[in-house]
């Protein structure tokens, strides 16, 4: 009796004693500014993720947190009906990070069974972690830059080898513009943290989506590989609202691997996409092996691209050891762009500067892309001289996707834009057109240089000159990769606007790309009608 009398006391003192140590420790050493205890909590200026079923602290601060995890993790299990909710439960990557950092034991904290937890320890093992990178699908708005996820490996308790897939996405339900714009700024759209078989996953992407799967096996301390197995566990039934700008399966990928190298916190871009992922990878050192899992399309283009007679299969095998090297996304240029330059539109003369926040454009270098493509996400173009500030171009969502027409796989080619942007009207001058056009063609490679393509597009405007009016826009050009470092794409397209022929238009495009991150460029385009224009540009371009 008197036993119980003394423990009932003193086991209360002897943790609150504990526990002003270790508060004082995580002062001392700013563990609260440390870039992993950022990640942990997916901070970039601000809480990312602000569940309370994640954030602990009343007042929100990277401070406060801190300290109301290691208050809470000093609970008495006795305090919980549901010992799966207490926080050391909940939240053993941060119990690990604070561990590590003080270099205290976990025996400083109250023991709990956490069962839920063991339970997730036996049926997802991860010996090893790889970060897993889908390629690009310009055609579908959810896969238009790339996936990337995460892949558990390991012997589970019963000896048999499991591989799991860590990955968090969104689920379109609308392809409504106006609802994909408020969605992705302001309401955001719910998004799914999910852990499943990972040959459900492989199969899905290599054999439905016909996507390539790039495979990277991390090269990881213990500690850092229990840090990021314990994260994925703290976001376990957490509600994440996805952004595709802002929150998506990259921001989420980044914080991970900032938990792997903290420097990587620092090294973050105004839009973290699917491909810098990847370059993360090779930039910090990560990679232990990489390993490709391409689709059946892919092989076909690969065997074309490299001359390679896919009916004979002897030297097909030979091949295959140097598949990985036909095309890597870690040599994908840099999908942000800036350019500054010289325009002559309808004989005015201005400065023109682009922001392209993501992706690529057709006229660049697109050689490790799977086809010639081109993606604009928020694209911007003004043009400045000194009368006024106008608007040439907005893109709010613009792809096309040119895959070479092959006997085995009979791929079309395909283009979509959203856009405001200065228009020829058939009041022979430039007026601002919002206008929404699509189209289908084919497009025919040759000799893995030249690229010939016609299109069949048509859509909808609306401007000052021509109200609401319905167009027709068809397309026959060819695209061309020269020698030193060149690129050029010409295209004809006649101009139709409620069946009238409005005007005809030639364009030419030549790139110098100079650098991996600086291209020259020049632009020349005819417009013939009962008078003719011609406009040109020529201007610098820098991708970062």
């Amino acid at each position: 009796m008197i036993r119980r009398f003394f423990l009932l006391f003193t086991i209360p003192i002897l943790v609150y004693a504990s526990q002003d140590n270790t508060l004082r420790l995580a002062e001392q050493n700013k563990l609260y500014e440390k870039n992993e205890w950022k990640a942990l909590l997916h901070y970039d200026n601000d809480f990312k993720v602000t569940d309370k079923k994640f954030l602990l602290s009343k007042n929100l601060s990277l401070k406060n947190e801190l300290i109301s995890t290691i208050k809470a993790f000093y609970d008495l299990p006795s305090h919980y009906l549901n010992i799966n909710e207490h926080p050391q439960c909940r939240f053993p990557a941060r119990l690990l990070f604070i561990t590590y950092e003080l270099n205290i034991s976990k025996d400083e904290f109250p023991k709990v069974n956490c069962r839920n937890l063991g339970i997730y320890k036996e049926k997802a093992p991860a010996d090893e972690i790889s970060l897993v990178y889908a390629s690009e699908n310009v055609t579908n708005p959810s896969s238009m830059m790339g996936h990337v996820f995460l892949k558990f490996s390991a012997i589970n308790n019963k000896g048999a080898k499991v591989n799991h897939a860590i990955t968090f996405y969104t689920v379109i339900e609308s392809l409504n513009p106006l609802s994909l714009i408020y969605q992705n700024t302001i309401s955001g759209m719910k998004g799914l943290f999910a852990l499943q078989p990972y040959k459900t996953i492989k199969e899905n992407y290599t054999k439905k989506e016909n996507r390539n799967l790039w495979e990277y096996n991390l090269s990881l301390t213990d500690y850092r590989r229990r840090l990021i197995y314990y994260h994925v566990w703290e976001l376990k039934g957490i509600d994440m609202k996805y952004y595709f700008t802002s929150y998506n399966c990259s921001t989420v990928i980044y914080n991970m691997l900032s938990l792997t190298k903290p420097k990587i916190y620092d090294d973050n871009k105004i839009w973290i996409t699917p491909l810098d992922s990847v370059k993360f990878l090779y930039k910090y050192d990560l990679i232990e092996k990489a390993q490709l899992y391409p689709s059946n399309s892919w092989l076909i283009k690969m065997q074309e691209d490299t001359n390679i007679d896919v009916n004979k299969t002897e030297q097909l095998k030979n091949k295959i050891i140097d598949i990985s090297k036909y095309k890597s996304p870690n040599k994908i240029p840099n999908e942000r762009q800036l350019s500054a330059g010289y325009v002559n539109l309808n004989q005015e003369k201005y400065l023109k500067l682009s922001f392209l926040p993501a992706s690529h454009l057709l006229n660049d270098y697109n050689r490790e892309y799977f086809g010639e493509s081109e993606l604009k996400i928020a694209s911007l173009s003004i043009l400045v001289n000194d009368k006024n500030i106008e608007l040439q171009n907005f893109t709010l969502y613009g792809m096309k996707s040119y895959m070479p027409y092959s006997s085995l796989t009979h791929d079309l080619s395909y283009q979509f834009e959203l856009a405001v942007k200065k228009e020829y009207t058939n009041n022979e001058n430039y007026s601002d057109t919002l206008k929404i056009d699509g189209g289908v063609g084919v497009d025919f490679l040759f000799f893995n240089d030249i690229n010939i393509f016609v299109m069949l597009n048509a859509g909808i405007g609306y401007n000052k000159d021509d109200d609401v009016h319905l167009l027709f826009n068809p397309q026959i050009g060819m695209m061309i990769y020269e020698i030193f470092n060149m690129k050029s794409l010409f295209y004809y397209q006649p101009y139709f606007i409620n069946r009238e022929h409005i005007y005809d238009k030639y364009v030419i495009q030549h790139n110098i790309f100079i650098h991996k991150n600086y291209t020259l460029y020049f632009n020349l385009e005819k417009i013939e009608k009962h008078k003719d224009f011609l406009n040109y540009e020529f201007g610098i371009k820098y991708l970062f």
